[in-house]
């Protein structure tokens, strides 16, 4: 446990105040590890999927409005996924009805796809898993994220994976979306570790990019994004990586928001080699950089969101991290008025706990006009006192 002593020193320092209320979703399982968000139930309300990487589930959650919001959720197990490392919300087949894509690790190394039913979304027999087979033992999936690539058919999936055959690409969605079988798989990329996957018009020129973290390998090692050949028999093959940043550093999460009001997005984002976040800043075609050390009070990097914490009209900064075996503060906010300072107030959202957080996603999940933090804590390994999913209340500007 951190000495008195010291948290007095560090909060003289660094000037972290109390932390602010949490509101358990569900904690019912082990392992919860990344959020994400869609209005499944067409009732106006973002609902949420997570993977259980160590319970072996994935589950939806279903906003209960704003009467019920800070009551534990009603959810469903949509289905088994051994060692599951992301899900997304999706319409794979193309009826109107979100689907739920899980992404999965370990010894599994597949992508399943959640059908869901058209009622009972809360019933678990309703939901229908199947393997998407071009998926198979390819590589340990990591992450992935629907978008029409060949803008041809809907949607395609874009995903990644890391370790042995770690690669990045897409599966091309044939004419007949229902039928899994004929899903293509086109790797575009090279990746020892995806961490994340953002859609930008990077070059401007009216086609999707991607900007991408890769956190391992040594050559592509960094923040870079891949630019889109634009026509359909290249976007098949290997296409061009642009490098923005942190090459050769263990990156991390990674964010996009035009924080300076200039009509050009910065690029932010967490490492873990030098426990700093930094700001990558557009200028001509170099990108300037600047780098925020992280405090000792808080944990190793894991990811950052930009968004209006204390309603001034600056972007802040939301920081999560791991804190391993030391009980620190995982979960913090940086005011972005002090963005400029040579160190930047990290001030306190969790409490002292030995925690694991994984990517930030800001919400007015109260919907009460601010901007709270919903995230997973999933700690450590099986049988683990992990938070699970989580949000915290923001009342800074009541």
């Amino acid at each position: 446990m951190m000495k008195p002593i010291l948290l007095v020193l560090l909060t003289a320092f660094y000037g972290y105040s109390q932390s602010w209320e949490m509101h358990t979703i569900d904690n019912t399982s082990t392992g919860a590890d990344g959020v994400k968000l869609a209005d499944i139930n067409n009732d106006g309300l973002l609902d949420i999927t997570t993977g259980w990487e160590e319970g072996g589930i994935t589950k939806l959650y279903l906003h209960p409005g704003k009467e019920k919001v800070k009551e534990l959720w009603s959810s469903v197990i949509v289905g088994e996924t051994p060692s599951v490392e992301d899900a997304v919300f999706m319409d794979v087949d193309n009826d109107g009805q979100l689907e739920i894509v899980s992404c999965t690790e370990g010894k599994s190394k597949k992508i399943f796809v959640h059908f869901a039913p058209k009622n009972q979304l809360l019933n678990s027999d309703k939901w229908r898993t199947e393997v998407l087979p071009a998926s198979v033992d390819l590589m340990q999936w990591m992450y992935a994220e629907p978008i029409d690539i060949d803008r041809k058919n809907g949607p395609d999936i874009v995903a990644g994976g890391k370790n042995a055959n770690g690669a990045f690409g897409w599966f091309e969605a044939p004419e007949n979306r229902a039928n899994l079988a004929d899903w293509k798989w086109h790797p575009i990329s090279a990746m020892s570790w995806l961490m994340s996957i953002v859609f930008r018009d990077m070059d401007a020129d009216s086609d999707m990019d991607i900007v991408v973290t890769d956190r391992k390998s040594s050559g592509l090692q960094g923040c870079r994004w891949l630019e889109n050949p634009g026509k359909t028999d290249l976007q098949k093959k290997e296409w061009k990586s642009h490098f923005i940043g942190a090459k050769h550093l263990e990156v991390m999460f990674m964010a996009m928001s035009d924080m300076d009001g200039d009509g050009i997005e910065e690029v932010i984002l967490a490492e873990k080699t030098h426990k700093t976040i930094r700001i990558y800043r557009k200028t001509g075609i170099e990108w300037k950089e600047q780098i925020i050390k992280v405090p000792d009070f808080t944990g190793n990097c894991k990811s950052v969101e930009v968004g209006d914490i204390n309603g001034d009209g600056i972007k802040d900064l939301v920081f999560s991290t791991e804190t391993g075996g030391d009980v620190k503060i995982g979960l913090t906010w940086v005011d972005g008025k002090d963005l400029d300072q040579e160190k930047p107030k990290f001030q306190a959202i969790s409490k002292l706990h030995r925690s694991k957080y994984d990517r930030v996603e800001l919400i007015d999940i109260d919907l009460d006009g601010d901007l709270d933090v919903l995230i997973c804590e999933e700690n450590f390994g099986e049988k683990s006192q992990g938070l699970g999913v989580v949000w915290y209340e923001n009342k800074l500007h009541k």
